[in-house]
Parts: C-alpha cells; sequence; structure tokens
C-alpha cells in the first residue's frame, strides 16, 4: 500500500530555476542582436541586394518591369529564442509580372543570381523545382536569411534577411536593458534585469 501513495511535490523552484533560465537565454539574444545592425539597415541592405539581383537578371535577359515591395515581417526566424524580442525580418519582394523565363534559360538565369549571391555570403542552394513551366531556387545565407528565385506564370526575386531589432526597440533595450519591461515583468517575475521600484 505505501507504494501507492505519493506526496505533494513543490515545483516552484524548478519554475523559478526554469525561468531564470530563460531568462539568461533571451538577454543573451538581446546581446546578439544588438551587436547587430537595426532592422532599419537591414533593410537598406536587403534592397540594395535586391537591386544588384534585379539589374544582373535585366542585363543577361534585358529590361523587365519590376514590381517591389520592401517591407518588415515577424517572420520565422524571428521565433524561437527572438520570440519576446519583437524582432523583424526585412522582406524585399519583386516580380515581373507574365514575364516568365523559357525553360532554356533557367540554368543561365540560376548561374546569374548564384554569382551575385554569393557576393553576399548566401552560398547554400536548394532546388525545388526545375521543370518546364515550374523553377524555383532558394539560396540560404547566414541567420536564417534566404533568397527565392522563382519562374513560373511571371518571375520572382524575394530577399529576406535574419532577425533584427528595430531602432524603436533598440531604443527601448538601451533605457531599460530589455525590450518591453511591462511584458518582461509578466514573463520573468524573478528576473533582475528590471530594477525594482526603491
Amino acid at each position: 500500500m505505501g507504494g501507492l501513495l505519493t506526496g505533494c511535490v513543490d515545483d516552484s523552484d524548478t519554475m523559478s530555476t526554469e525561468q531564470e533560465t530563460d531568462a539568461a537565454i533571451t538577454l543573451a539574444a538581446i546581446d546578439e542582436l544588438m551587436a547587430l545592425p537595426s532592422a532599419e539597415d537591414a533593410r537598406s541592405g536587403s534592397e540594395g541586394l535586391s537591386i544588384e539581383l534585379r539589374d544582373a537578371l535585366d542585363e543577361r535577359f534585358g529590361s523587365t518591369g519590376w514590381v517591389v515591395e520592401s517591407r518588415f515581417s515577424r517572420g520565422t526566424v524571428c521565433g524561437g529564442t527572438y520570440d519576446v524580442l519583437d524582432g523583424r525580418s526585412v522582406y524585399v519582394t519583386a516580380f515581373a509580372e507574365d514575364q516568365a523565363l523559357d525553360h532554356e534559360d533557367w540554368a543561365e538565369a540560376v548561374d546569374v543570381i548564384s554569382a551575385v549571391a554569393a557576393d553576399h555570403g548566401f552560398d547554400d542552394p536548394l532546388m525545388l523545382a526545375e521543370g518546364p513551366g515550374l523553377h524555383q531556387l532558394e539560396i540560404f545565407g547566414d541567420r536564417g536569411s534566404v533568397i527565392r528565385f522563382g519562374s513560373e506564370v511571371s518571375l520572382g526575386v524575394t530577399v529576406e534577411s535574419g532577425c533584427y531589432l528595430t531602432d524603436d526597440t533598440r531604443a527601448a533595450i538601451e533605457e531599460f536593458g530589455v525590450p518591453d519591461p511591462g511584458r518582461w515583468a509578466r514573463l520573468y517575475p524573478d528576473s533582475t534585469a528590471i530594477p525594482t521600484e526603491p
């Protein structure tokens, strides 16, 4: 009978330790992202890379009427360790409507894109589709960044960055040590990262 009885277990110490560990991991992520350029600066770099990719294609295959959009997104690269930091990934998408490449030109277009990508540290290609009427290539860089290049009905080039902190978030961290003190206190009530009231 004695083997069937269990006592109450106080797991408050375990929860406190887990919170401390999570807080330490998040603080390390803050240090990592603060050492990088801001999301706004990263946006300029991504937009510049997009221009280089498009210019290289236009030079080889003729001028194309690109429609370009540049925006910030949470993105999957800002999840996980970065989830509570309000980070942003840069997305620069460019499409040329109804201007798909001929199948015979795809291999050369891949070479053109790959050469520009390699100059910027994107050197891990993944061919997703390479048949007549549907061509898709991804080239990965560091920190989850990727160039997506495809040709189906239209021609498309997308540059996605890794995770960065916006200027506003960086300013909050410089002032408080964390992006959002109120949220931090709720997530990590035992954290010493936020000064307590006197």
